[in-house]
Formats: C-alpha cells, structure tokens, sequence
C-alpha cells in the first residue's frame, strides 16, 4: 500500500469538494477519515499511525504518515472523529448516536473497520457516493483503482483494472461537470475528423458495449482496452480532446441499472411493500399476492410461494414458513455476514432471521440494526418499526438492556397485554423480583390462558423451592419441553435432561443437578458456554457461584462480568462483586532490595509502577506487562480484570497510612480461584520509604495562581497572559472558592498599570453602601456622611478595580455602571460634578449571566460591556491531578504565612486529598489544610490529620439502595451474633431457614465466605 496514489495523499487535486460534513465529530467526515485509513492498511488489520488534516468543504485528507501500524486505530484518532476532540475518551457513547453508530465506533476501537464501510450505505445516497469516487478512489502502483467497500459497488470489477496512469485521468483531470480536461497536443496519426464527426457520445460513457466505427480502426492500439464482460474502455487522453466523461456521477450511473441493493428506490410493488400498503393488481408474482397482502396486514402467512428471481422479493419471502434462503445475486452478501455494503434491508431481515433461528444473537442483532437503519433511509417507518421489534427481540436475549429499552423506543408502545409481559420479563431479567411478582400475579388474574407468566411462576418457584407454585403453574405450561423441566423438579431431577430440550431448558435443569452433586457441575458449564440466552447464563452462573465457592475462577468471574456489564444490571453487579475477594491494605517495612526478592518469590508476572506521572519508575518480574497498561494503571488509578497475552491481568493501587504510593499490575491463573494479592498490598509500606515525596519546602512560584503546567490551566494561563496587557474589561467566571480575584490579582501584576488593584465585593453590602462604595459621596450627601469620600472607581484610577460577585448588582446600579463604563466618568453620591477615571474593569461571578441576562435580572448591554474577554476557572475537581504538585506549595504557603517550620508530608497525602469531592475548591482546601497543620504540631503531616478523609464519602442512592444495604447489614450482623447458626439466626428474626437464604442471595450475600471471615476473627473482617 506504500505505492498509493490518490488525492486526499497530495498526489493530485481533487476535481470537487465533499459536500457533506463541516468539521471533525460529524459522521461524513468520519466515514471519509476511515474510508482512507481502511485503503491504506486498515483492510488487514494494519491501522497507519498518521496525521489526518481537514478543511471545510474539502473534508479530511492525511497530512503526514509516519510509518507506524498498529492492530487498533489510534484511540485519540477516533476520538477527534467521534467527538471532535482527542481529549475526550474515544469509548464514550454521543448523545445523538443511534444503535448502529455506537456498534460502529465499538468495532473501531477493536480494530474492525468494516461496519464502517458498510455504514456508507446508510449515511450517503448513490449520488453522493458515486461522487465520493473521484474524491476517495485511490490507485495502486499497477494502476488497479482501490476503492473503499462503500464505493466498491458501483464500480465493476473487471473496470477497477485499466492500464497504469489511466485511472489517475479520469478521477483527477475533471472539470466541475465531470468531463475530463484535455492537456498537451492532440495525439497525431489518429482519424480525428471521423472521431469528432461522431460528436462527444462514443466518449461519454466509461464503457462501451460495442465499439463505433469511428474507433474500429484503434483496436489492437493503446487507445482501447478490452474489459472483460463489458466492451471496452477508451484511452484517457483520447477521452480528454473528445471532451468525454471521467469517473463522475453521470458515467458511473451508466455502469449498473438501479437496485435496492445499491440503495436506489424500487419500482412497483416493491415501493407499496417499503409503505406498508398493499401492491396494485398484477404487479407481484403468480402465487405472490396472498402472502404479501397478509404479511403487511400482521396475519401469518401459511405458506411461501415459489422464487421469483427479484432479490429483494426472495429475500422477503423468508420470512415465511417453507423458504429457504434465497439464492446468491450481485450487489449481495453471502448469508452470515455481519457487515456488507449491501443496502437492502429485506436482505439484512432474512440475515436476522437466518441467524436467530441458528441461535446467533449478536448477528441477528446486527443484522436487524442493519435492517432497520436501511428502512429507515428509505422512509420506511412501517418496515422500520418492524426491524426494531425483532432488534429488541434480539437485544433482550442478547442481554443488552440498555439497548433493549433504546429498541422499544424505536419500536412503539405495545398494547396489553404485551406491554405487561415485556416488563414482567425485563424485572425478571434484572433479578427484580419485589416488583415483578405483584406484576405476575395480575396477568395471571387477567390473562389466564397466557402460558409465559405461568411459565415464569414455575422457574421462580424452582428457583425458590417453592413446589406450591410449580405445581399450580404445571396446568397451564403447553410447551412439553417446559412441563418436562418442572415436573423432574418436582420428582428432584432424578435424571440427566433428555434430548429435545431446547438449550435453556437443558440449562436450567443442570444447574439443579449440579446444586446436588459436583460432579455434574462440568456438564453445567458446557451447557452453559453454549447457551445463546444471555440473561440466563448470567444468572445461572452467577447462582451457582454463589451456592458452591469451589467453583469460582478468575475466568468464570470474568466472562460473568463482560454479561454484567452488558446488561448495566446494579444488582447483578452487586451479586458479582460479593465474589471477588475483598482486600485489605497491610503495613509492614523495606527497600527496592526487599521489593525485587517478593516479586521473584511470586509464580506468575509481577509489575510495581510509582512515582509522578511524567517520570514514572518500575520494577518487576516475568513478562513484560501488556503494551500501555502500567501507564494506563498509573494515571487511572486502577485496572479491572482483563485478558491479555493469554493470561488474565489485574490491575490495583498501593495504599499506605491513607495514601496510594504506587500500583501493582499482576498476572493470574485463570483457572484458580481469584487471588486477592494480600502479599502485593503488604509491599506498600516498603514502596512508601522510595516513593519520591517532597519533604523539602518547595519554592513558591511569582504569580498567585498555582498550576504545574498541564491541562486546563495551561490554556487558562496563556489567555491570562495574553489579555492582561490590553485594556479590555474582563469577565472571569468560575465556581465558588476557585480563585477568581487571585486570577485578578495576576492579571493586575502583569497588566504594568501604575495604579493598585482595587476589589469590591457586590454581595457584602446593601444597595445604599454599595453605591457610596463605588462611587463615594460629598459632605452631607446622606444622613451620616459627615465627610467628603472617595469611592472605588475613582481609588482605582490609573489601576484595576475588581467587581466580585458582579451578578449580585442592583438594576439601578447596573445602569449607573453602564455609564461609568461608556464614559469613563464617576459622579459622587449627592454631586454633580463628573471625574474622569483611567481604570481597567476585572468582573467575576460564579453565576451565570447568559441566563440572568435572558430572564431580565442583568443588564444584556452591560454584560456585553463587561465580557470584552472571558476566562473560566476550572473547579478543584478538574484538578485533581496537579494535587501532589498543589497540596506541598498550599502548604509551604501556609506555613510562610505563620512563620511555622515547613512539616514532612506522608506519602500519597496528595492522593488520598484529591479523591475528596472539595465543593468550596480552593478556599475549602486551604482551610482543611491549615486545621490539619494545627493538629499535627510539629510531627509528620499525616491522613489522619484530616476529618474529611475519615467521614465516608457521600453518595448518591436511593431509597431502594439505602433500605437495601440497610437490611444487608442488619442480616450479617443477626449472623455474626448467632455464630452464623442460620436456624439460629433465622428463628431471631422470625423467618425460616430457607427464607433467610433468599434474603441472603438476594442482597449478595455470600454466607460461606462471610462466615470463613468471621471465624478468621477481627482482622479478617
């Protein structure tokens, strides 16, 4: 691919612009950005690590390549082409983004482009596409076009093979009407006269099925070459003086007839089909109108008819019972393909069905996302409300439930009693069950011949042991696989599940033996890898777990946790995390020497990583962690279990006396159970005697703001510098306590005003003080003014006043304002006598004035008077990453300020203060600092120090969430006090045995291993 020529590499112009997109996030200019990184490398799995430029109108094109590949696309890439910007996390789903889109980027991410090539069909039309060729087509160093997938169809294959240097002429010598631009001398010893006697028609088209006999004469010559199938293509330069056509919209059209498949609207019956509405008489097939008209009413079709030949009709027809898939056609897919450029969205409907029917969720899923975008751009909404109902069909056994609740919004409201039996299913499939059983018991009552409620009574009574309602929902099952299930419950699974039983049911009935026997646990886990229900993997797995420790791995856990994380179930989350060891952080003592003898000691590969973020230090043993992690470790905090280089990783802070002084990445056996690394938490204190804290005071900087370089501040202190010079009134905005009039203060010092900076706070003073504050008063002007005074704005001549809390100005003082900011001129309180003022206006507020301005309580001229630049201060809470560089100069501050010795700070103070929410930001730190300064006298400043970082950390719950933690809580201390005797326990507080293990599973309680806690006594717990 080194030898790509094309335009969008500086090879040549392109002949026009884009046409769609006007800046980086929007979805054209993404699909152009990947289209281009997919020819150069992308196709097979070889991303080039490049820099891409854009323009509007002309769209991305790259820059600079620097001769690096990677598996994945470079994730800050795809951030700039999903959100416009690299600093934001390329997973991130945006607001606007539909099903497929997020699908899209997620297979991005992972390396896979080719939904994005298919997404072509979806996001551009023909046209567009067919002028789309010119701008993205590429050619190879033999001269083959290359084109992305999107584009590929309308092309031909045989024509993507001209001589060398033709197809660079035909996409970059065009004029804005596509015909190509002659250059050089007409080429001699050609019969001219009878070649232009024809006119410009035999150099129109790209192809021509028969050769003219104005051109009988060239063949055998260099002017023509014969392409397979289709006739022959004229030689560029010829085409050029005949004024013919190059690859533009108008010669491509010409190539294939209109097809669904290429995204073109059907004729008849094909457009009544795509509205829902019945075709016209004789316009289908013998044999064909019966099962269409009764398929577009909601009727099940009987029977399908016999193949027509049309591809969009045959692939409709599998949707009824006796078809078999249609055959192969051009512009088509072979069945089971999960992306394709192939823009029929029967096509995509029948994949759907084909794969469902085969127990391939994910691809049916895909296929009727496909479908339903297809409609969609069709202006189907019949067909696509269709294709979203099989989606969420799909989406729900799948277990992806925040895409299920997407798919129904698409799809419409459901009417009773199907809008109930969806959300019976869906509580049950959240493990919800105080509020799925009153459901289930009212659809029941209402809808008795029902049998799915029946059958959900029957699997939560198995799940319960309660017979009782086994054997009243047994009446009502009419599915013999399911009246199977439950009667061998009722008899106590005497039995291995017979054959017939669909995989579920097979499921369902393992888990049970396996509860009475381990030895039929291994035949529970093959099932259960094969089971295509999502939900009811998770939950069977996830109980089983929960009842037998011995069969917990890494590896379970795991794959457990990519279903969990699919479904954003909180209380699966809540179930699962019960299962992986709690760890808690020891303290003992030593150096790198003792370091490196307990990372050799450990079995599998071991990697220590601290330090500050720009210089980090590592230490380890065995492999070398996977690419990226230890860095990644390092500024997140933390990894969760992943797989990598055939081993499963886990990635976890180091905590000492509160702080984190480092991270450990370890490898573990996915096959043993999960090993909660107690020996790498005892490293932490031995980590803490070399992690590189300042004990030193640290030299205070000039300015009054403090920030150690990086993001936001730095893009804030380069506009400081930048508007402080000039005389332009400033607005500085920021949260409460974020350093507003520190801002001012700074920009004071470098303006090189001769004046002195004057602050005014607008909030502290009524309107009457305000007023003489500002503007001052003469003798007598009002009852006590005694005196003559100067105000604020004229204190401040030849200087800067400071308007804190500008907001918080009375309407009439805003207009008495205005004027001092239009004519630099102050009138005392009680005289009228005006004084020409030189002063810099600063202005701050933590308010809004946009929206004040909107509803009337500000001024909207004074605002624009007052914002001639703005500058945001961040919160402290976007800065928690400059905490180890802030925390040691507060303090040197502070202790500057009170002439008290500079104190030794413990390691990672800065750290555990930075995880703290800090609302008052600055002003709230600096108080907690001086508290905690007074409370450690003259030893170590130390966590402990600090009340704040003992009081746990408020979170947002609900009252489910706190009733439920509540009685969790309330249920493992009724334990401990009974020795964890569960009759014991139960009989205390008045339910039976059984029941308290309900309560215990349902809250996440994990008994074996609460008791294993318990009677290892204080420290354990």
């Amino acid at each position: 691919m080194n030898g790509l020529r094309a335009p969008w590499l500086g090879a040549w112009e392109a002949p026009w612009e884009l046409g769609r997109g006007r800046r980086w996030g929007d979805a054209p200019w993404a699909l152009a950005a990947i289209a281009q990184g997919w020819m150069l490398g992308g196709r097979e799995g070889r991303w080039p690590r490049a820099s891409w430029r854009a323009g509007k109108g002309r769209g991305p094109w790259v820059e600079e390549l620097t001769g690096a590949w990677t598996a994945r696309p470079d994730p800050a890439w795809v951030s700039l082409l999903r959100h416009g910007s690299a600093a934001i996390p390329a997973e991130r789903r945006g607001k606007r983004e539909d099903e497929l889109r997020a699908w899209c980027w997620q297979a991005l991410l992972e390396g896979d482009g080719s939904p994005w090539m298919s997404l072509g069909t979806v996001l551009l039309d023909r046209p567009t596409r067919e002028r789309w060729v010119a701008l993205l087509g590429a050619v190879e160093e033999d001269g083959t076009l290359c084109l992305p997938p999107f584009l590929e169809p309308l092309v031909p294959a045989p024509l993507r093979g001209l001589p060398p240097g033709w197809w660079e002429t035909l996409l970059g010598s065009m004029d804005a009407e596509g015909r190509l631009l002659p250059t050089g001398t007409p080429p001699g010893a050609l019969p001219w006269t009878e070649l232009l006697a024809q006119g410009p028609t035999p150099f129109l088209p790209l192809v021509l099925p028969e050769l003219p006999p104005a051109l009988l004469s060239l063949q055998g010559t260099k002017w023509l070459h014969g392409v397979p199938g289709l006739g022959f293509a004229v030689a560029p330069l010829l085409r050029a003086w005949g004024r013919g056509l190059g690859a533009c919209s108008a010669a491509l059209e010409a190539l294939l007839p209109p097809s669904l498949a290429l995204g073109d609207l059907p004729g008849s019956p094909g457009v009544e089909i795509l509205a829902g509405t019945q075709p016209p008489d004789g316009s289908l097939p013998g044999g064909w109108t019966a099962p269409v008209q009764g398929d577009l009413a909601g009727e099940a079709v009987a029977q399908a008819p016999e193949p027509c030949g049309d591809p969009a009709l045959d692939r409709l027809r599998m949707r009824w019972p006796g078809s078999a898939p249609a055959p192969q056609a051009p512009g088509y897919p072979a069945w089971g393909a999960s992306a394709h450029p192939c823009a029929d969205p029967f096509h995509w409907m029948a994949e759907g069905i084909l794969a469902y029917r085969a127990q391939g969720i994910e691809r049916a899923l895909r296929a009727f996302t496909w479908a339903h975008a297809h409609f969609l751009r069709l202006g189907s909404s019949f067909w696509a409300e269709r294709a979203a109902a099989n989606a969420a069909q799909a989406a729900l056994f799948w277990g992806d439930l925040p895409g299920l609740a997407r798919w129904r919004a698409l799809r419409g409201p459901q009417p009773s009693p199907h809008r109930e039996l969806e959300e019976l299913t869906l509580l049950a499939v959240r493990d919800e069950w105080p509020q799925a059983l009153p459901l289930l018991r009212k659809l029941i009552s209402e809808y008795p011949q029902l049998g799915h409620p029946w059958y959900i009574l029957a699997q939560r009574g198995l799940d319960l042991g309660r017979r009782d309602w086994v054997q009243e929902a047994l009446p009502h099952l009419a599915d013999d696989g399911a009246r199977r299930l439950f009667e061998a419950y009722l008899e106590g699974f005497p039995t291995a599940p017979p054959s017939g039983l669909v995989p579920e049911q097979a499921l369902i009935w393992r888990y049970h033996r396996a509860l009475g026997a381990s030895s039929e646990c291994e035949a529970f886990w093959d099932l259960w890898k094969e089971c295509p229900n999502q939900p009811l993997r998770l939950d069977s797995g996830l109980s089983l777990l929960e009842e037998l420790p011995s069969q917990r791995s890494a590896a379970r856990l795991l794959e457990l946790q990519v279903l969990v994380d699919r479904m954003e179930s909180p209380r699966h989350q809540e179930r699962l995390r019960a299962l992986w060891p709690e760890v808690s952080s020891q303290e003992p003592e030593d150096p790198i020497g003792l370091l490196e003898e307990a990372l050799a000691r450990r079995p599998f590969p071991t990697w220590l990583v601290w330090g500050p973020p720009e210089r980090p230090r590592l230490l380890g043993s065995g492999a070398m962690a996977p690419e990226g992690a230890l860095s990644h470790l390092h500024r997140q905090g933390s990894l969760p279990p992943f797989e990598a280089q055939g081993r499963l990783w886990w990635g976890f802070p180091l905590v000492w006396e509160g702080g984190v002084v480092g991270h450990a990445l370890a490898a573990l056996d996915p096959e043993a159970p999960p090993d909660p690394c107690a020996d790498l938490r005892r490293l932490a204190p031995w980590l803490a005697l070399v992690h590189p804290a300042p004990q030193a005071a640290p030299p205070l900087e000039g300015g009054a703001l403090l920030a150690d370089g990086s993001e936001p501040m730095a893009s804030l202190l380069r506009e400081l510098n930048r508007v402080a010079p000039s005389e332009l009134s400033l607005l500085i905005l920021g949260p409460t306590g974020s350093g507003k009039e520190l801002a001012a203060r700074e920009i004071h010092r470098l303006s090189g005003r001769p004046g002195q900076l004057v602050p005014v706070n607008c909030s502290a003073l009524a309107e009457s003080l305000l007023e003489s504050e500002l503007f001052g008063h003469v003798k007598g002007a009002f009852t006590g003014a005694d005196h003559e005074r100067r105000g604020a704005i004229e204190s401040a001549d030849k200087g800067t006043l400071f308007l804190d809390e500008v907001a918080d100005l009375s309407p009439r003082l805003q207009s008495l304002f205005l004027r001092v900011l239009q004519e630099r001129e102050v009138r005392r309180v009680g005289s009228d006598r005006a004084i020409h003022v030189d002063v810099r206006f600063l202005a701050a507020t933590h308010r809004s004035l946009e929206e004040l301005a909107a509803s009337g309580a500000f001024r909207r001229d004074l605002l624009y008077r007052l914002q001639g630049s703005t500058l945001r201060l961040p919160s402290l809470g976007q800065r928690r990453h400059e905490f180890p560089y802030l925390i040691p100069r507060l303090i040197a501050q502070i202790t500057q300020e009170a002439k008290a010795p500079f104190p030794e700070v413990a390691p990672g103070l800065a750290q555990a203060l930075s995880r703290l929410p800090w609302p008052g930001n600055f002003r709230e730190l600096r108080h907690a600092l001086e508290r905690a300064l007074l409370r450690c006298g003259s030893g170590p400043l130390k966590p402990e120090h600090f009340p704040e970082l003992q009081a746990p950390i408020l979170r947002n719950r609900t009252w489910e969430q706190a009733t439920r933690e509540f009685q969790r809580q309330f249920l493992l201390d009724t334990l401990r006090q009974h020795r964890f005797q569960v009759s014991e326990a139960a009989l205390s507080l008045g339910i039976t045995r059984p029941a308290l293990y309900v309560a215990a599973k349902r809250m996440g309680l994990d008994l074996v291993s609460e008791r294993e806690k318990w009677e290892g006594g204080p420290e354990a717990l």
